[in-house]
Order: C-alpha cells, then sequence, then structure tokens
C-alpha cells in the first residue's frame, strides 16, 4: 500500500473523527437485515439507532422518526453485524491500518502480539473518539524463548520464567497471552497451567517439541495458523511424520477427525488465517516452483478447514495482517478470508458467523457485540450487494457504523476517484 494511497484514505474518512459529542440518532431505512443469529434474513426493515445502541429492528414505517434523526436510505442494501479480524499485528502495521480496516467494515480486532503501550495508546484515543479505528483486544509481547534481534517478546526459558510472565502480563493488564513458537515445551505446559490458574485465555502460535493435541488438551483459547497442524505432525515429541505429505495424512481422513473432535470436545478455537498462507507463502515465495508445491498444500488447507468446522471445532476470521508489503492488507483480506471459508464448505452465513457473533461468544462480548439485535452495540456493515448470495459482497462497502456513528465508505471511495481526496503537499 503506497503512502499516497494511505492519505487518500486517511482524508476520506477523517470527518467521523471529528465528531466527539454524543453520537446522533439514526434510522437505517428499507434494508435486509442479516442479524448474525442464524435467522433467514429480515428485508424491508428500519433499525433505529439511539446513543451508539441498536434501539429496534422492525419492520419498514413501524418507527417515526423525529426531525433530529439521521435517516439512511438502504433500499436495496444489507446491513451485517461489524466484522472482527482475530489475528493482526498493529506495531508491525502502524496506525495507517486503522483507516483501511474501518474501510472495509471490520469494526473489531484481537492484536496477536507487538508493544502494548503503544497499542494501548492508540486504543485510548479510539475511545475518547480521537482517532477513527476498531475497538482492540490486545495481548502485548509474545511469549517466546530465544529470538535474539525479535522485538515485544518475553524471553522464557523455564516453567518458573514462564509462571513469572502469567503474572506480569496480568499485572499489566492484557486481555490474553499469546505464545510463540520457540518456547521450550515445560514452560510451554507451566505457561498454561498457571494462566487457567489466573484465568488468562491462551493464544498458541505452536511451540516446536508440541502437539496441537496436546495444546488443546492443556487449555489453548485458541491454535493460530493452519500450517501449524502440519508443523506438529513434523516436530511434535516422538512425530513419525518425516515428510510434507505424511504430516498432511496425519491431519486428514480418520486421523484429522479423531483430531478435530478432540478439538471440539476440548472447547478449542482455530483461526487458521488461511488468506496469510495464500499470500505469504503459496504465492509470494522466492524460490523456484515453489508455488507449484505450495498451492495444492493450501488446497489441502482448505479441506482441513472444512474437516474442522464439519466436527463442530469453532473456526474464526484472521488475516494475519503485518507491517505493509509483506502481502497482507489490512481490512481488503479479510474478505478474502471469509471467502476462503465458503470455499472450505461454510455456507456464507456461517462465513460471516465466524467473523461477528462466533468472535464476540469467544471474547465475552456477545452480550453487547455479534448480532444486530435491540440493546447492541452499533458496529454495523452497510453492504451494496447480497452476501448470502455470495460471500463477495461483503467486500461492497457502502458505510459503516462504529459505535453509533456512519462512516460513509462509499462516497469516500467516490472522493478518492475524483481527485477530491488529495495527500497533503510534501513540507
Amino acid at each position: 500500500m503506497s503512502p499516497m494511497l494511505l492519505a487518500l484514505a486517511w482524508l476520506a474518512v477523517a470527518p467521523a473523527v471529528r465528531a466527539t459529542g454524543p453520537a446522533p440518532a439514526i434510522v437505517i431505512r428499507h434494508v435486509t437485515v442479516i442479524d448474525a443469529t442464524g435467522a433467514p434474513a429480515k428485508p424491508d426493515r428500519d433499525v433505529v439507532i439511539r446513543g451508539g445502541r441498536i434501539a429496534s429492528v422492525d419492520s419498514a414505517g413501524v418507527a417515526a422518526p423525529s426531525r433530529d434523526v439521521q435517516l439512511i436510505d438502504a433500499t436495496g442494501k444489507f446491513l451485517i453485524p461489524g466484522l472482527w479480524d482475530m489475528h493482526g499485528h498493529l506495531t508491525d502495521a502502524t496506525e495507517a491500518a486503522f483507516p483501511l480496516l474501518v474501510m472495509n467494515g471490520v469494526t473489531g480486532m484481537r492484536d496477536l502480539g507487538g508493544d502494548l503501550a503503544r497499542i494501548d495508546r492508540w486504543r485510548a484515543e479510539i475511545a475518547k473518539g480521537e482517532r477513527l479505528g476498531p475497538r482492540i483486544v490486545r495481548c502485548g509481547p509474545f511469549v517466546d524463548g530465544i529470538k535474539p534481534g525479535v522485538p515485544h517478546r518475553l524471553t522464557v526459558t523455564s516453567p518458573e520464567q514462564a509462571r513469572h510472565a502469567v503474572d506480569s502480563l496480568q499485572t499489566l493488564g492484557v486481555d490474553f497471552i499469546k505464545v510463540h513458537n520457540q518456547l521450550p515445551r515445560d514452560a510451554f505446559f507451566a505457561l498454561l497451567e498457571r494462566a487457567r490458574a489466573r484465568g488468562l485465555p491462551v493464544a498458541v502460535h505452536l511451540p516446536a517439541g508440541v502437539s496441537s493435541a496436546e495444546a488443546s488438551d492443556s487449555g489453548a483459547a485458541s491454535l493460530e495458523h493452519i500450517e501449524t497442524l502440519v508443523e506438529s505432525a513434523l516436530y511434535r515429541t516422538g512425530a513419525t511424520a518425516k515428510t510434507f505429505e505424511q504430516a498432511l495424512a496425519e491431519n486428514s481422513g480418520a486421523a484429522g477427525d479423531s483430531l478435530f473432535a478432540r478439538f471440539a470436545r476440548n472447547g478449542t478455537t482455530y483461526v487458521p488465517t488461511l488468506v496469510a498462507y495464500y499470500r505469504g507463502f503459496a504465492l509470494w515465495s522466492d524460490k523456484p516452483g515453489a508455488a507449484s508445491r505450495r498451492i495444492p498444500a493450501f488446497r489441502k488447507f482448505i479441506e482441513m478447514t472444512g474437516a474442522m468446522h464439519r466436527a463442530g471445532v469453532r473456526i474464526l476470521t484472521g488475516s494475519d495482517f503485518t507491517e505493509f508489503g509483506v502481502g497482507i492488507l489490512p481490512g481488503a483480506d479479510l474478505h478474502q478470508e471469509l471467502a476462503f471459508l465458503v470455499e472450505a464448505g461454510f455456507t456464507p452465513l456461517e462465513a460471516i458467523q465466524a467473523a461477528t457473533v462466533k468472535c464476540a461468544e469467544f471474547l465475552r462480548m456477545s452480550d453487547s457485540l455479534g448480532t444486530i439485535e435491540p440493546g447492541k452495540v452499533a458496529d454495523l456493515v452497510l453492504l451494496d450487494g447480497d452476501p448470502l448470495d455470495n460471500i463477495n459482497c461483503t467486500r461492497l462497502v457502502n458505510s459503516v457504523v462504529l459505535r453509533g456513528r456512519v462512516v460513509p465508505v462509499a462516497a469516500a471511495r467516490a472522493r478518492i476517484v475524483s481527485g477530491e481526496a488529495r495527500a497533503p503537499a510534501a513540507r
């Protein structure tokens, strides 16, 4: 993403940042509501928003709006809950990611490791209305083994250090803990035990030497990245798989079904970040012939994701966006993840739920987020096409309602295309 385009995107949506008073009353009229509860789409509804929350969802014409209400004619349009990206890295992407996330309908995200102080500063600015951005759930620094020169890490080499890391992170007020792939095996199990005792969820980028089954049995809240299933088969203690194909076989067929049933019994959530493997590994390798080998592997990863879904494993959407230039675009590629889920066998509604209500349930926020129902926070996405007919219509964002404020995305795009939104001149 070029700096020029980022500047244009920010200028286009900047007016929404400056509105810091009480959220206005809004009526979205004649819209088809896809509320993500699992109910069929509800055509020709009026959605009333007051004080940043959904006040009512009624048949069109039931509500009699007063003169001080902002009216949005949504005839022919579709309303879904705000989307969540459950695996991203804001520290690497920088604040440049915020307008792109919002303009793509991402109203919430889980930050999977970075500079806690910086993220908390951004989070406070968003909460106060000084910055436009999604709500953020964050873990702060990774808990990892020895990686010289790699930033934002708590280096842990023993069980005692692992327990101390949990205590320290809880004192800092993190929402969850993220472990990475060089954490020693004994330290991993000590950390999971301490985190359970402290009531802190743990997101697991699987450490070498630990199997995905062991991580699930030990209480991992979520397993991250579809390719770690193969890494588990290849590198776990006592591994018998010697090749990539053998590792795939260990996670396919009856063996895969047994593993995925185990995840479901344990309540382990999976965030496959399929788009990250697709963009960052299958397509972007500079090794000769890599794509011809990795694309078929990616097809297998799609199949494994579908098998997990059929086994009852909760699957959530995540893109693993990071610094610009590595192939994954914040916001936009969450829609590609939705498309991959449908390719894996999800219905379009199930894919939308993986980015909305299922995220809210996982984060224990379903009392206020995740569906379009009275009393819920007004984080909403207005679409110009029917995503239940074609999941790619989630890309057709007309407007976003973020905490009860309208971000006119289509109008912003029009300003960019017409040249009305211009980057500031160099000084």
